[in-house]
């Protein structure tokens, strides 16, 4: 299978592209580290290219390139769509081209156009509420159904979620409420809900672990992050929000200050090809992928996965709405 595929994209891309041998391409990557790692060996594998991969929240990611990206890093790929867009409207980002943008699906070519053709969708992924059943079980709790649910004193000490400041995952959280729950409502019920969690994590897939070992009932994270521990443990379970839930678009874009301007276009472009996408949609990442021609996800196989509400992403990237969003969460006791 690695040998067809290396072949395969040998054949599409090499005989076009020349890199010099000591380029050495920086990566800021906001996926989990096992997908981050499998394309930094394929980028070596196929293209010949060494990365520097450093493995950050998109929140995170932000913060460093609106400090001035000292580092100089030359690609940031994944994270949620929102961080990606303000950095595009900071003007923090340069210009992408793809050959194959025919083959992408509406919601990637989206991201592309309202980002100023500076981002561009590479996955999406769905907000879901995981529980421990026996955690809650044990406490005499039921599942929540609603997110109006997780604000009940009855959880308290029992929600583990990461920091909005940093976590991608988290903000689209907050969004989410914002959404559903427009005007006074939101904001009471935002405050119950943190008076109910017991810690917050640097970004939205640490706040399994401590679900996983007992320590917690509730955590809320994508999906595709939850999958693999659903299959081996079944106390795990999703719950998909009676209100209906949120969803990410996670992108990729070229810094501003990349001296491998080439090499990172062409890495983007290496990841919207099926003969990539296949891979992380079967085995490794289980986001649903933006080639049209990419296989289904075998994290998203139930419909009811589906109940998804109209997420602003244009609004709710802009960095006053962002400002706002954040302000809220941090004065709330």
């Amino acid at each position: 299978m690695i040998k067809q595929l290396f072949i395969s994209l040998s054949f599409l891309f090499m005989s076009s592209l020349t890199f010099a041998q000591d380029t050495v391409l920086k990566v800021y990557c906001s996926v989990e580290p096992v997908s981050c790692a499998w394309l930094n060996s394929q980028m070596l594998q196929v293209f010949n290219i060494s990365s520097q991969m450093e493995v950050k929240s998109s929140g995170d990611v932000l913060r460093l390139l609106e400090e001035g990206n000292k580092e100089g890093f030359d690609l940031w790929w994944g994270g949620t769509g929102d961080t990606h867009l303000k950095a595009a409207e900071s003007d923090l980002l340069m210009p992408i081209k793809l050959t194959n943008m025919a083959d992408q699906l509406f919601w990637s070519r989206n991201i592309l156009n309202i980002s100023g053709q500076r981002s561009i969708g590479i996955y999406a992924g769905v907000l879901g509420i995981i529980v421990n059943k026996k955690v809650l079980s044990d406490l005499s709790l039921d599942v929540p159904q609603c997110w109006s649910d997780l604000g009940d004193p009855r959880y308290k000490s029992q929600i583990i979620i990461g920091d909005p400041n940093l976590s991608g995952t988290a903000y689209t959280f907050l969004s989410t409420l914002l959404q559903i729950y427009k005007g006074e409502k939101a904001r009471p019920m935002i405050s119950d809900i943190k008076q109910n969690i017991r810690l917050t994590t640097s970004s939205g897939y640490k706040a399994l672990a401590p679900l996983i070992s007992g320590e917690n009932s509730i955590s809320i994270v994508f999906i595709h992050d939850a999958v693999p521990m659903l299959e081996y443990n079944d106390d795990l379970a999703v719950v998909i929000p009676c209100e209906g839930t949120g969803y990410e678009i996670g992108a990729a874009s070229i810094l501003k200050k990349s001296s491998n301007h080439t090499a990172a276009q062409q890495f983007i472009e290496f990841s919207t090809h099926p003969e990539i996408q296949d891979s992380l949609a079967t085995d490794i990442g289980l986001q649903i992928y933006s080639n049209i021609n990419t296989i289904k996800s075998r994290a998203y196989f139930d419909n009811r996965y589906f109940n998804l509400i109209n997420y602003d992403f244009f609004t709710y990237s802009r960095p006053d709405t962002r400002k706002r969003v954040l302000d809220l969460w941090n004065e709330l006791d």
